[in-house]
């Protein structure tokens, strides 16, 4: 339809120069001018006009295509069996690498729109949170403005039940930073106790299959040695590098606000720790590694699944079990974020109506490696979480003009190919907001890739009722596509987590429920 429409352009700029043309000719002219005149050079010639451009577009590009391909294929031989089969090995692994996905065991947040993933998945369907007039905060003219506050979070009362850490009137953490650890403690909690749930039995009965299969070589050594009565045979440096390789790990990947001061980041950090005992009580019991802490900032929410794509393709590589827990929080409720917001013209305002409305929010997600022992049976309502699909705009999608779609109907499309879910059960959870421009642009790639995909029933665009959540956008349409997932009742459904918020960065993730459990049968 659009070359039609680009044909149809041409023809009507080649018509009118050459009825402008014709006409100031025949003004100049000295003659009459005939019925067949005006056929001839008002209808007939722009008609030749057009053909002969569009004749001359279609055979240059003939041409050079041709040419590419000459110079892309100077000589074709048959490959040799070696080639062929280097070949087949990085197929083998491409083909592993596209499909490196991790299990989404358990997924929290605390939002406006409710206390955890399912309430505020079901606030969003039904319409009912929408950003409203702040009665603390002004913008720098003194009137109110627009804000998604989550409502329970009364500071004070929440520093009463938190004797360790002091009021910002007595020199503690700033408000916004208080605010975040309170959003952010509930998820903190509710993974962790998915977490202390979790055992590695498998790994335990592979150990134990081991120490069966090294028994022989541990009696050859001791063949002509003396032990002492009650000591234990010295374990073999084969079976303690086989233990070793399958000690569970566990990584913590925290996204704290990047404007956050240092010296605060690190305070939250340790408060945040104090909080994981359930985490290190798991850790002493299945004899797993310490846990590791990552907090560096990032220039961008969108760049953590750059992170956790890295993860999930090692773990194509490496087979001992691993967790991965993700916490990011942010909260733009603060008097001094909303004067910096409309001070750089980022702030929602009667005269500024494409600026972003301060919210805030926390999120946690607790992944497991693809091939953890015995998950299915553990955790049997986790879901597949795919290879997340990252790409970055050329133009600002704040930048005048029009934006396009480009960019984003890619990496759907690349998604889709990997995925082929069915129209009918998919579902798009997106960050965007009440700003055209995000809106547009993912309606316009969704109606290129999924024509059949009903918008106001499949999609939903969590930024227009919580605002701007901040780098806590980088895992709350995730956790809230678990969410619909659980509540959807078709049989073959998908839901797609959908990042546009950035003026660049765009990034799709795929998420699928957990295939039932296959019963085994009784053995003969």
């Amino acid at each position: 339809m659009a070359r039609i429409f680009k044909v149809l352009g041409l023809g009507l700029v080649i018509a009118a120069i050459v009825w402008l043309v014709t006409i100031w000719q025949w003004q100049n002219a000295e003659r009459d001018i005939g019925m067949g005149d005006i056929v001839l050079q008002l209808l007939v010639l722009p008609l030749l006009l057009t053909g002969g451009l569009l004749a001359g577009i279609w055979g240059v590009q003939r041409l050079r295509t041709s040419v590419a391909d000459s110079a892309a294929m100077p000589g074709i031989r048959a490959p040799t069996p070696g080639e062929q089969a280097a070949e087949a090995s990085l197929s083998a692994e491409a083909q592993a690498q596209r499909q490196a996905s991790a299990w989404v065991l358990a997924e929290a947040v605390h939002l406006p729109a409710g206390v955890d993933s399912d309430t505020a998945w079901s606030s969003l369907q039904a319409g009912v949170v929408r950003p409203d007039l702040d009665a603390h905060l002004q913008d720098l003219e003194g009137l109110p403005v627009f804000t998604a506050r989550v409502p329970d979070i009364d500071l004070d009362d929440w520093l009463l039940a938190h004797g360790e850490l002091a009021h910002p009137d007595e020199g503690g953490l700033p408000p916004a930073v208080l605010r975040a650890l309170a959003l952010v403690e509930a998820p903190l909690h509710r993974v962790l106790d998915v977490l202390s749930g979790l055992h590695a039995d498998h790994a335990q009965g592979q150990a134990s299959s081991d120490l069966a299969f090294h028994a022989p070589a541990l009696e050859e050594q001791s063949v002509g040695k003396a032990h002492l009565a009650g000591v234990a045979h010295p374990m073999s440096p084969a079976l303690a590098a086989s233990r070793e390789a399958r000690r569970p790990r566990v990584t913590v990947r925290v996204l704290w606000p990047s404007h956050w001061q240092e010296a605060d980041r690190d305070a939250a950090t340790v408060w945040l720790q104090g909080q994981c005992t359930v985490l290190q009580d798991w850790t002493t019991a299945v004899s797993a590694h310490a846990p590791v802490w990552q907090t560096n900032t990032l220039t961008h929410a969108e760049a953590l699944w750059s992170e956790i794509d890295q993860h999930l393709l090692r773990w194509t590589r490496e087979s001992r079990p691993e967790l991965l827990l993700i916490l990011a929080v942010d909260s733009a409720i603060d008097a001094d974020r909303v004067d910096h917001m409309q001070a750089v013209g980022e702030l929602f305002t009667a005269l500024h109506q494409t600026g972003r409305v301060p919210g805030e929010g926390a999120a946690a997600l607790l992944l497991a490696h693809p091939m953890w022992p015995q998950l299915q049976a553990q955790v049997p309502e986790a879901m597949r979480l795919w290879r997340p699909i990252c790409g970055r705009r050329d133009k600002s999608a704040d930048a005048a003009g029009r934006i396009g779609c480009s960019t984003l109907t890619a990496v759907f499309t690349e998604l889709l190919q990997r995925t082929s879910p069915s129209p009918e059960g998919l579902v798009v959870v997106s960050d965007a907001d009440h700003r055209a421009s995000r809106t547009g642009e993912l309606y316009e790639t969704l109606q290129d890739v999924l024509p059949d995909l009903d918008p106001v029933q499949q999609v939903t665009r969590v930024g227009e009722a919580c605002g701007d959540l901040g780098v806590a956008r980088a895992l709350v349409p995730t956790a809230l596509a678990c969410a619909a997932l659980r509540a959807s009742e078709q049989a073959q459904r998908v839901a797609v987590a959908t990042l546009v918020q950035s003026s660049h960065e765009r990034v799709v993730v795929a998420l699928s429920p957990m295939p039932p459990l296959q019963a085994v049968p009784d053995a003969a």
